[in-house]
C-alpha cells in the first residue's frame, strides 16, 4: 500500500492530510506553527 502525505504550510499552521493510492483521503489535521 502507498501513502502520500501532503502539507500546506501558511505562515501560522500547517493543513496536513494523509491519502492512499486511490486518492482517498484517510486522514487531515491543522497543525500550528512551531515547535510547541
Amino acid at each position: 500500500m502507498q501513502l502520500f502525505v501532503g502539507d500546506d504550510w501558511a505562515e501560522d499552521h500547517h493543513d496536513v492530510e494523509l491519502m492512499d493510492s486511490s486518492g482517498r483521503r484517510l486522514a487531515k489535521a491543522r497543525l500550528p506553527e512551531g515547535v510547541a
